[in-house]
């Protein structure tokens, strides 16, 4: 039992080294919140109801920080003591319709809420990408785009609770890049959970974007699926299970 566990504990230290390619894209959310959040919503007799409430509070904080990671501009104000304060505000503060974020639906909703509960002003795009169950290689299918006029000129917040093998993130991201001409370097990714295998294949294809996540997980098993993970996420969040 002692060897199986330092073969574990092994395997898991060289997934984490695996991360340092991509560190200079990646920031994981800081926050002594997320461990009790995410213990709820990991639980598989977590309910429908309570899903949607604790994933939320995380969702919150992830969106928060993934704004944060938006371009800012320096700007001064005056505190009721009457005293300057040189702070800066966020383009969503300052011009917000030049910023586009962006669902992969249909889980990348849930998290595109709590993006526009922040920012009501927003541009929302939309891409219906999902993974093909049916195969071994789980590889992504395209069918639908909607995204608003002068998408390629904005400044873009990717919305997916989930980065597994990169397939429909790495999709999504041609889509905007090579199809909408936008620049990889105003794109951050917001997702709730990802583990080093898509964190590895999307940085690989995409190596100027922006990576926010509120957690790492360990590996993908041989489904192709996050472990220890939380299951589907849009299932759970949207009561489909």
């Amino acid at each position: 039992r002692g060897h199986n566990n330092k073969q574990g504990n092994s395997k898991m230290a060289l997934k984490r080294n695996d991360l340092r390619g991509v560190q200079p894209i990646l920031t994981v959310l800081q926050s002594k919140a997320i461990g009790s959040l995410f213990t709820k919503i990991r639980d598989k007799d977590t309910t429908s109801i309570e899903f949607v409430s604790y994933s939320k509070r995380l969702m919150r904080l992830l969106a928060e920080e993934a704004i944060a990671h938006l371009p800012t501009t320096p700007h001064t104000v005056t505190t009721p003591t009457s005293s300057p304060y040189h702070g800066h505000l966020s383009i969503t503060d300052t011009n917000p319709s030049s910023v586009c974020a962006v669902s992969i639906i249909r889980a990348g909703d849930s998290l595109l809420e709590s993006v526009r509960e922040i920012v009501p002003g927003v541009r929302v795009g939309k891409l219906w990408i999902q993974r093909n169950e049916s195969s071994e290689g789980k590889e992504a299918v395209h069918s639908c785009t909607k995204l608003p006029k002068g998408v390629g000129d904005m400044d873009v917040l990717l919305c997916d609770p989930m980065l597994a093998t990169g397939g429909s993130s790495i999709a999504a991201l041609r889509i905007l890049v090579e199809e909408y001409n936008v620049d990889q370097k105003r794109i951050v990714f917001a997702n709730v959970i990802c583990c080093p295998e898509g964190l590895e294949a999307v940085s690989k294809e995409f190596p100027e974007i922006k990576i926010v996540t509120c957690w790492v997980d360990e590996e993908l098993n041989e489904d192709k699926y996050i472990v220890p993970g939380l299951g589907d996420y849009g299932d759970r969040f949207f009561n489909t299970v």
